[in-house]
């Protein structure tokens, strides 16, 4: 039986958080952090007209499920859906409980709109609500800027750039279930087709041929789409923990520097690149230390490194988030 009271306590202790989450225009956010507010293995987000609830291991019952959407519901004074994922066996998802409260579902995040359906192709949320930070700062850093956004997703960071005034956003990403999606997200929020562009394709022979190395060896008798150099003024890279390609590895443990470089060096001098790592196992220390010294061997300098760290609706313990993420200023 699950401790109710970890719930409640979750909630009075987020008070001040989603008042002020609600006052920037948000309705996406986490509830309900269980690896630091004692319940291990589960989550519960807000996204938008809907509670979803997943669980890694030790599965509520469906009657839990009840009783804990309930209690939020009351604490949180609104009406909102309901769906649960057991995801406690590797590559597998079940879907005992699916509720929702609206068909079309939108939700807000400072103000822009994203389509957050739960039931839908893939395994994970089209939205991660841990990267907000991200899409916060890139918003605010991005007017007059080109923006190159690799392993976009559903573009959740172009649609911020774009919004936050950017020149031309670039999103690249192989899945085209996400990027029809990221098309549907900058429709919805009225962002400019013309500065809002979609590379279907692997990251790494796009980001490899931006940067001047192109694609050598095996790959390079692969198809794929051919690009000319080009640099941006702002990179974002932010890979998934281990994907095998055709074009390569991607592999954010052992290997991240190969998936730096080409990144770094498609980055005009003087820019800046929004950078990534998942891993919990990663150290932050380490991590900058290894992207300081590739950023070094591939002939460019890191002149600042700011670290961002998830908003407070997702606490930790010691600061230690296993995301991740590094604002970098690269030297002229």
């Amino acid at each position: 039986m699950k401790d109710m009271n970890a719930f409640s306590a979750a909630i009075i202790a987020r008070r001040v958080i989603l008042d002020r989450l609600h006052e920037d225009g948000t309705s996406l956010y986490r509830l309900f952090n269980g690896a630091t507010e004692g319940q291990p293995g589960l989550t519960i987000d807000r996204y938008g007209p809907n509670l979803l609830f997943q669980s890694w291991r030790d599965a509520p019952s469906i009657d839990e499920v009840r009783r804990i959407h309930a209690l939020l519901q009351e604490l949180l004074g609104l009406d909102l859906g309901v769906c649960f994922y057991d995801r406690s066996k590797r590559g597998a998802l079940k879907r005992p409980l699916v509720e929702p409260a609206a068909q079309e579902m939108i939700g807000k995040e400072l103000g822009l709109q994203f389509h957050v359906d739960l039931e839908h192709r893939g395994i994970d949320p089209l939205l991660f609500l841990d990267f907000r930070a991200a899409r916060r700062r890139v918003r605010s850093d991005a007017r007059g800027k080109s923006v190159l956004n690799l392993f976009s997703y559903t573009c959740g960071i172009g649609v911020a750039a774009l919004a936050g005034g950017a020149e031309s956003v670039c999103n690249v990403d192989f899945a085209e279930h996400a990027l029809s999606i990221g098309r549907k997200n900058a429709e919805l929020n009225d962002l400019s087709p013309e500065r809002f562009e979609i590379l279907k394709e692997d990251c790494i022979p796009v980001m490899r041929q931006f940067a001047g190395l192109g694609v050598k060896g095996r790959a390079a008798k692969r198809r794929f789409i051919k690009l000319q150099p080009r640099q941006f003024d702002f990179v974002v890279l932010d890979p998934p923990r281990y994907a095998k390609s055709p074009f390569g590895l991607v592999d954010t443990v052992n290997d991240y520097q190969s998936l730096f470089k080409p990144a770094l060096l498609a980055t005009k001098p003087g820019g800046q690149m929004l950078v990534t790592n998942n891993v919990a196992s990663v150290a932050l220390e380490d991590w900058l230390a290894l992207l300081k010294r590739a950023a070094e061997k591939a002939g460019r300098l890191v002149s600042h490194i700011d670290v961002v760290s998830p908003e407070d609706d997702f606490p930790s313990f010691d600061g230690s988030h296993p995301l991740k993420m590094a604002l970098l200023d690269i030297a002229d």
